[in-house]
């Protein structure tokens, strides 16, 4: 009862400093929190896969000059599935197909990916009904999530109903539990295909391998290389010998000539270790942004910690001549300090549990910020850690005064004023001192970001990016271009209409295409349009000339693929026996800014009678829009002859700029995150700043009055009392500025075009903490140095 009874006669003595410290402290426990369930979210990526630890992804790439990627044929996933090392394979198409899933009068868009016999085999899944493989149905068979099925069915018990899908119905064969968020699994549909079984020029599929129990992970990944060479060889071999094109005597020279022309490398990473490689589109942990993460985790429990242990210590010297009146009355020394670090525990666990109280409410509208659940319940683990940081947090802040305010001798505390020890104020100053160090960093750091951001919205792409907007064709819009071409084309503001493959800059991983003759072997990024969409998409042609309505199977380059391929002549075979290159264009940010434009090659591709077999690859129109015109409307008017053309069926026109912010949505709930953090380490040490203000006007106040008196100006008095927090601000920005250059530059370096740190973000940043922190200052010392200098004279 003495805990809480001290606590509250402090709380009315201190009402202001007593409720900002609590609240500041409440807010830095949330925000550890929540901070702390980001990191278990990227730091647990792809636990949830059974077996984990013998589950591997294979990598590819086609050349030695080529990335890595995550692509590879049929055929070859076939040979690693028969190794003896292997337990089980998953493949999957990396074509994620977004179709219309009609069940009865329910239609929903789901995404869908075709797969083998054998879709969960190394990754796991928990099957809820049915089997999770195709033994029944064959092809028309699909396997789905059990949030789809309780979507449309009311239920997971689904298994041998069926659903309506692009011309075909399908048989559900089994529901499988849902994969949480941070997996590389996603809860798509699954449905049997036997494409491209046989095709080893098609490398549209990935495959992640479960090796057996007791086999030498490390020695496999090893010999891998060789092992793949050796598969390959003896397959290819085997088919010529079988086909009558070779026989054993010749296979000493076939084989060196296989050797010297085989430039295919592979390897299987953990796939534990995806996530933070960057190899897919998807591989989007960044390790810097994590370890900014933890970092402010950290911080932020360090910031509060000062705040609160600067608090407690300048209220000790007013409570030093009560806790030695109880000492003179028998109360022993260990009860009284323990009865001080009680007293500071026991707020902190009540800030802990408000803390709490408050992510709990935040995990209801944490889409924009937060990735994954923030909810306790799917964090009991942290919110442990957070209740022991609470504790050690309250420990930290209570000793130091408990053993300040009871070090005395009774009878010299009975008499003396403690109020400005020059010990305890040098420690408060420097705590203070720590705090403003912190906040500029963080402000300065989140300004680097802030700047990276701008630079991602508008720098220069190499192509129109604001005034396109693009629509994804439905299978009745396609056979119609010519006639969308013209339809579109009359309403006022459009400039032209074209048609691609891709949406251009909205995703990392596009088709790769590897080439190879005598002389040389290329990898580059292949981009099918139509002969407009140069035009259409403002993109500058500077070497040779842009496509014609005549043209077929013909290639433009960019400028990183022209200064890579010195050999290319214009109206020429790209490689022996390959298409012609008519024109090489600027290097357009076809990716994201972690890509460097300037060494990625890349080719737009016309399709004409040598790829006559693929059928239509331009499902995307792109329309440009003139500048001034009113967007808004356009887009509607697109949409609605779209929809019209369309049957009726709707198809909804995007804005493109729009859609390119997508890519970068782990970057910018990142910085968000950032700049809450930052926000708060600010609110928190002007908190501190106003707190110590306010002590230290109250054990000056006689000084102040007899300054007054002595004819020192209200304008003086506050002069004096902001000239120690300048000189703070400056030695804590000549630590901060480096620091924050640092971390800023680790960040920046994960892309490869990125804004340079400007001299003048340093100072700007200053100017502004300080101006805030004074006007706190002065705020706070307005009243008492405005006092009538009587009062303070006679009260003291």
């Amino acid at each position: 009862m003495n805990i809480f009874r001290n606590m509250l006669y402090m709380a009315r003595r201190f009402k202001t400093a007593t409720v900002l410290n609590f609240i500041g402290l409440t807010v830095a426990l949330a925000a550890f929190y929540l901070l702390m369930t980001q990191v278990v979210y990227n730091r647990s990526y792809n636990a949830s896969i059974p077996d984990g630890d013998r589950v591997f992804r294979l990598e590819s790439k086609m050349n030695p000059d080529a990335q890595w990627g995550i692509n590879c044929s049929r055929p070859i996933n076939a040979l690693i599935a028969r190794l003896p090392q292997v337990e089980a394979v998953s493949e999957l198409c990396t074509w994620v197909d977004w179709r219309e899933i009609i069940i009865g009068e329910t239609t929903v868009e789901h995404p869908c990916i075709g797969t083998n016999l054998t879709p969960f085999g190394a990754v796991g899944a928990r099957c809820l009904d049915g089997r999770l493989s195709w033994d029944d149905y064959g092809e028309h068979s699909a396997i789905i999530p059990a949030s789809l099925a309780r979507k449309v069915f009311g239920r997971v018990d689904v298994a041998g109903e069926s659903f309506y899908s692009k011309s075909d119905t399908l048989t559900i064969q089994g529901v499988y539990d849902d994969f949480p968020d941070n997996c590389s699994m996603k809860n798509n549909v699954y449905y049997a295909s036997r494409r491209d079984l046989d095709d080893w020029s098609e490398w549209s599929y990935n495959l992640y391998v479960k090796l057996a129990e007791n086999v030498d992970a490390e020695a496999l990944l090893k010999d891998f290389p060789e092992q793949m060479r050796g598969l390959m060889w003896r397959e290819q071999w085997g088919q010529a010998v079988a086909a009558g094109q070779f026989n054993e005597s010749q296979e000493a020279d076939i084989k060196a000539q296989f050797d010297a022309q085989f430039h295919y490398e592979f390897r299987l990473t953990p796939i534990h270790d995806t996530y933070f490689s960057g190899v897919s589109s998807d591989d989007k942990g960044n390790p810097a942004m994590l370890f900014i993460l933890e970092l402010a985790s950290l911080l932020i429990i360090v910031i509060a910690a000062i705040n609160f242990l600067n608090f407690v210590l300048a209220e000790s010297p007013m409570r030093i001549k009560g806790l030695n009146t109880r000492r003179v009355l028998g109360e022993s020394l260990w009860r009284l300090r323990i009865g001080m670090v009680s007293e500071t525990v026991v707020t902190a666990l009540l800030a802990c549990a408000l803390a709490l109280v408050l992510s709990i409410a935040v995990s209801r509208w944490q889409s924009e910020l937060l990735l994954g659940d923030p909810s306790l319940s799917a964090n009991l683990g942290v919110a442990f850690l957070t209740a022991l940081i609470a504790i050690a947090v309250g420990i930290a802040a209570g000793s130091y005064p408990a053993f300040f305010a009871t070090s005395f001798q009774p009878a010299l505390a009975l008499k003396g004023s403690f109020g400005l020890t020059p010990k305890g104020r040098k420690l408060r100053t420097s705590l203070v001192c720590l705090q403003i160090g912190i906040a500029l960093t963080m402000v300065t750091y989140i300004g680097i970001l802030l700047l990276q951001s701008r630079f991602i919205y508008h720098s220069d792409y190499g192509f129109a990016k604001d005034e396109v907007l693009y629509a994804q064709l439905t299978d009745e819009l396609r056979p119609k271009k010519n006639a969308l071409r013209t339809e579109l084309m009359q309403i006022g503001g459009v400039e032209d209409v074209s048609f691609s493959r891709f949406v251009l800059g909205s995703q990392n991983e596009y088709m790769k295409w590897g080439r190879g003759d005598n002389d040389h072997r290329i990898t580059f990024t292949c981009l099918p349009v139509d002969y407009h969409y140069l035009c259409t998409m403002g993109i500058k042609v500077i070497e040779g000339r842009d496509f014609n309505e005549h043209d077929g199977d013909c290639y433009i380059i960019n400028e990183a693929a022209r200064k890579q391929w010195p050999w290319v002549e214009m109206d020429k075979p790209l490689l022996q026996g390959d298409l012609t290159v008519v024109g090489v264009c600027e290097n357009v940010r076809y990716a994201s800014t972690r890509q460097d434009r300037t060494q990625d090659p890349v080719a737009f591709i016309i399709c004409g009678e040598k790829y006559s077999q693929w059928g239509d690859q331009l499902g995307m129109l792109n329309i440009r829009v003139g500048k001034g015109v009113d967007k808004l409307a356009v887009r509607q008017q697109v949409s609605q002859r779209l929809t019209a053309m369309g049957s009726g069926e709707k198809v909804e026109a995007k804005f493109l700029d729009q859609q390119l912010e997508r890519l970068y949505e782990d970057e910018f709930r990142f910085i968000r995150q950032v700049l809450v953090f930052s926000l708060i380490c600010l609110i928190i040490t002007l908190i501190g700043v106003f707190c110590m203000t306010m002590f230290e006007t109250e054990y000056r106040r006689k000084e102040i009055g007899i300054r007054k008196v002595f004819g020192s100006s209200t304008g003086e008095i506050l002069t004096m009392l902001c000239r120690s927090y300048v000189w703070l601000l400056v030695g804590s920005f000549i630590v901060a500025a480096p620091l924050a250059w640092y971390i800023g530059r680790e960040w920046l370096q994960s892309f490869a075009e990125r804004t340079p740190i400007y001299w003048w973000l340093f100072p700007l940043t200053l100017l502004v903490i300080a101006l805030v922190t004074l006007l706190t200052v002065v705020i706070q010392s307005w009243r008492t140095a405005n006092e009538n200098p009587v009062n303070s004279i006679k009260n003291e």
